[in-house]
């Protein structure tokens, strides 16, 4: 297995320049022996020097505010401004290192549930270190490189794009990683993805959050055998209770969340025995920010503001991700952890529900009304207005009970206001996203 590891770490250095191997031991060192309280501070103020001498859209903010930042980074961090989409978009070329000549530099084209598209530039270390970060998770759940692996990912040019590259070829071969496309998850499909898992009995499986729902789903109602399974992360959708609930009861095996994006990689993941997901000290830094840009305490909930620690090719200080969620309370750390801790993960900021006063509705709370509801194949909450919900629901076999469907109105009520007018439309088909994800919630206002 060592030989393995070996052999898929040299051939990433030789074939594309890039160092997994390096991090991916100084990392797994460091988290065994005790990361350093220093780890991030020294990071940030290394990131800050390198963007005030070569990144023209910070050296530009930074010049009247001199270079304190080498005694207090994050004082200094919280003086710069949120950056987002557009502002990337109209800065792209200013936000770019002026050393990226020396760089063996890439595009990455970014997406998500609006379907607006963005752009921004990595490099080969930051991939070396992103990739080191996403094998660290792996590992403290149970996952060695060169174990058996297999993804249930849904994202077509993911999946397909570059599957015939020889080089792709041999480095899953390496690694032991078996790629299954459930872009769409027919009967056959999910038949053929039981006998996978059953004959390979991998170390983990990686997998959409709602794509292992569903299989857990038919599995389940299909009353098929399935071997017990050891780890599954969850990955590039939203984890809701109800959804790890019915994962680990089918699969018999323990689900541990992940989050990040495509722009940042891979920002906190869930290890055992600790409450929240961490985020690891070596590839970002948090803020949560009220609606005002104000941050907020630990443990209560407002929108996540990224730093990224690895990109140096064209740095994201302070970027706007689009998400909502909270910190964990230093007093509940795991005090043999060192780092940040999500405490709550709601989702994506424009998917959130909100009342007629503004307040945020976790999603969470509204799927628990269709827990366990035989009737029920697939939902979807869409919010039309303030005080109008509309359930769309796909139907099993069985129908709903008035009584039911009463129920679950006045509790939505109860949220949402006396006033508030609740739909349900029973359909044929919901339709993923473009790449295969799907939105169980949608928030439709326009404000």
């Amino acid at each position: 297995m060592n030989i393995q590891k070996s052999a898929y770490f040299s051939l990433l250095r030789i074939f594309r320049g890039i160092r997994v191997g390096y991090y991916y031991d100084l990392y797994w060192q460091d988290d065994q022996n005790g990361i350093s309280l220093d780890t991030t501070i020294n990071l940030l103020e290394q990131l800050l020097d390198h963007c005030q001498k070569h990144v023209p859209y910070y050296a530009n903010l930074m010049k009247d505010m001199g270079d304190s930042y080498h005694k207090d980074p994050i004082a200094y961090l919280q003086r710069l401004p949120i950056l987002t989409k557009e502002i990337i978009r109209q800065n792209f070329n200013e936000l770019q290192s002026n050393d990226l000549a020396q760089r063996k530099w890439f595009y990455m084209t970014t997406g998500g549930s609006t379907g607006e598209l963005g752009r921004v530039i990595q490099d080969y270390d930051f991939s070396s270190k992103a990739g080191a970060i996403q094998l660290l998770c792996s590992r403290l759940v149970g996952r060695e490189t060169g174990e058996c692996e297999v993804y249930l990912w849904g994202s077509e040019r993911e999946i397909t794009h570059g599957s015939e590259n020889w080089k792709v070829k041999l480095i899953n071969r390496l690694t032991n990683s078996i790629y299954i496309n459930v872009f769409r998850m027919s009967p056959n499909k999910m038949h053929e993805i039981v006998q996978i898992l059953n004959v390979k009995t991998p170390k983990l499986i990686i997998a959409y959050a709602e794509s292992i729902t569903s299989l857990a789903k038919f599995i389940e109602d299909e009353n098929i055998y399935i071997k017990p399974q050891k780890a599954i992360i969850t990955s590039a959708e939203t984890l809701y209770p109800f959804m790890r609930e019915r994962i680990e009861r089918v699969f018999q095996g323990k689900v541990f969340n992940r989050y990040g994006s495509r722009e940042i990689g891979n920002i906190a993941c869930e290890r055992p025995g600790c409450e929240g997901l961490w985020v690891a000290p070596w590839g970002n830094y948090l803020e949560i920010l009220d609606s005002l840009g104000n941050r907020v305490p630990e443990g209560t909930g407002g929108e996540i503001i990224v730093t990224s620690l690895m990109n140096y090719a064209m740095p994201l200080i302070r970027y706007r991700i689009d998400d909502h969620g909270a910190l964990l309370p230093q007093e509940y750390k795991n005090p043999k952890i060192f780092g940040q801790v999500i405490k709550d993960l709601d989702g994506r900021t424009y998917n959130l529900l909100k009342t007629k006063t503004g307040d945020i509705v976790s999603p969470g709370y509204i799927m628990g009304l269709f827990y366990y509801k035989d009737w029920v194949k697939r939902f979807q909450i869409i919010q039309k207005k303030p005080s109008n919900i509309l359930y769309k629901v796909i139907l099993t076999d069985q129908l709903p009970h008035t009584s039911e469907l009463d129920e679950i109105a006045t509790k939505t009520r109860l949220v949402f206001g006396d006033d508030c007018l609740v739909e349900f439309k029973f359909v044929d088909d919901i339709a993923a996203s473009g790449s295969g994800k799907y939105q169980w919630v949608i928030n439709d206002i326009r404000e």
